[in-house]
């Protein structure tokens, strides 16, 4: 008994009122408030990032509506026709349109389509 009132334990005790099971929820408060503000300043750079993607997205999503009115410009058939007569392209007339006919009817059926896509052109080619 005398030893814990003259060590450190004993004059914790006596001058400033509180033991080592205060002191250890001094810390423990401690810890848990330390934890706190750094998950509140990692939960403020989440969110900080957040608003630089999203920032992002709109940026790119306008690019995006800008890049396709432009090419829903450049296909449309007035520039179409504009460009090939920069081009030096002339309409052609309906008389050199031919239209094939086909020699034999279409293929059916999985090997007749195989055959039609793959060996006829090669077979056409040799002869």
């Amino acid at each position: 008994m005398i030893w814990k009132e003259i060590g450190t334990i004993g004059m914790m005790r006596t001058r400033m009122g509180f033991g080592p099971g205060t002191a250890a929820r001094f810390a423990g408060a401690g810890a848990l408030v330390f934890f706190l503000c750094w998950q509140h300043i990692q939960a403020t750079r989440l969110g900080y990032r957040v608003e630089a993607a999203r920032r992002d997205a709109r940026l790119l999503s306008g690019r995006v509506a800008a890049l396709r009115a432009d090419l829903e410009e450049r296909l449309s058939p007035a520039e179409v026709a504009a460009r090939a007569s920069r081009l030096g392209f002339v309409p052609v007339s309906p008389d050199a349109l031919r239209r094939l006919t086909p020699s034999s009817p279409a293929p059916s059926g999985l090997l007749g389509r195989w055959w039609a896509r793959r060996l006829e052109p090669a077979a056409a080619s040799r002869s």
